[in-house]
């Protein structure tokens, strides 16, 4: 019995500490409040799509800042810095130069082009005259002052004067500098063109030609039904290519029209018989005659802004080439029922690209870049013809174009 109640003393030894910490944490957990309804189990949610944001991204909990006072700046000058304010017109060069070389945006020639009413044709710029930028009531003015006769050297140092001559100059109109050079698009002669449908429907057609030959060149006799008015006797012989379709508006513009080569009219009738003068590629059966373009294109125009607002797109270029540089010929899908003119000058834009942002699972659209400028030298009722003038990055079709 001893050893029992020994065992009893011992147990009990052993139980009493443990019963007292039980306890205690059964004190300390009624302490805290207990919630009526459990807490639901967190459950990850799938993460999001990918979306491209053409915003920018709203930081949460930001003030604005108070906007800074604005300081009282004069306009910024037009001209470019440190630019002699006298400039002897060199053979090569073209208006836009010139005005590249006295302002910063050469479009804004007219605003500071000033006529001199002692020279003949004072429009006109020719190799040799001197052309001086002054100063009126604080705007620059840019004029013909006169003609580089010979420089005479100083006796005392080595610069030297030049003689002006204001007197009327007796030049010929066709050496006067151009706009742009003549040079880049004397290709334009020969480069595909449009045409709207209804004027290729309705245009005679080569039926065949002497000796029934799969191909017709130069000098060969050519059967053309109908041709029965002589008052247009030079053709252009073309072939319809591909359609050009406004991206924006999904419109047919019209359709590519290959220049050929050219043929003279030698008999009316139906069909009428011609003469291939010209051949470029081969003439076939099907080729569609139209009347000649003038090879004769008025350059003598000024560069300009547009006087509204206009939003368009590059549709094609020259050669069919991918990528897009200075002196390019391109197409618009704006033309002259938009207002567009020659001389019009309009900035050409490339849209961002889109990148993967580096916070959250989307993506955003990069803004928009100015890449370069184009001049239109020859507008069409809706399409227009333009001459890339700058060009910061390789361009592209379907670069945008908007006015300056």
């Amino acid at each position: 019995m001893i050893p029992n109640k020994r065992l009893r003393i011992h147990l009990s030894s052993i139980l009493a500490p443990m019963l007292m910490g039980s306890l205690l944490i059964l004190t300390a957990c009624s302490s805290k409040p207990v919630n009526d309804k459990e807490k639901a189990p967190e459950v990850s949610s799938p993460p999001p799509e990918e979306v491209v944001r053409d915003e920018p991204i709203a930081i949460e909990n930001s003030e604005p800042m108070p906007a800074a006072p604005e300081p009282d700046v004069p306009a910024a000058s037009p001209i470019n810095e440190g630019v002699p304010d006298r400039y002897v017109v060199k053979s090569g060069d073209t208006l836009w130069d010139i005005s590249a070389h006295f302002l910063k945006d050469p479009w804004l020639w007219p605003e500071v082009w000033h006529v001199n009413p002692k020279i003949r044709n004072p429009h006109l710029i020719y190799p040799g005259d001197v052309i001086a930028l002054t100063w009126r009531d604080g705007k620059p003015s840019i004029s013909i002052v006169g003609a580089e006769v010979d420089p005479t050297p100083l006796p005392a140092t080595n610069l030297t004067t030049v003689k002006l001559s204001p007197s009327a100059r007796e030049e010929k109109l066709s050496r006067a500098i151009s706009t742009i050079p003549k040079s880049a698009i004397a290709a334009f002669l020969r480069r595909p063109y449009i045409l709207e449908p209804s004027v290729l429907d309705k245009s005679p057609y080569i039926v065949s030609n002497y000796g029934d030959n799969i191909i017709s060149g130069k000098g060969a006799r050519i059967y053309v039904r109908p041709i029965l008015d002589s008052s247009t006797i030079n053709f252009n012989i073309v072939r319809k290519g591909r359609k050009y379709i406004d991206p924006d508006t999904n419109q047919l513009l019209g359709y590519e029209a290959i220049n050929l080569g050219s043929a003279r009219l030698l008999k009316l009738g139906d069909p009428a018989t011609l003469v291939v003068k010209t051949a470029y590629k081969e003439i076939l059966k099907g080729d569609v005659l139209v009347p000649i373009q003038s090879e004769e294109l008025d350059l003598n125009f000024f560069p300009r802004a547009p006087d509204r607002e206009i939003a368009g797109r590059i549709i094609s270029v020259a050669e069919g080439v991918d990528r897009i540089g200075q002196y390019d010929i391109v197409v618009l899908n704006k033309g002259a029922s938009e207002g567009l003119q020659a001389g019009h000058v309009l900035e050409v834009h490339q849209q961002g690209d889109i990148v993967k942002s580096p916070r959250g699972n989307f993506k955003i659209r990069l803004p928009e870049e100015r890449a370069g400028l184009l001049m239109i030298f020859k507008p069409d009722e809706k399409v227009s013809y333009g001459l890339i003038m700058e060009a910061f990055t390789d361009l592209a079709v379907h670069d945008y174009v908007y006015t300056p």
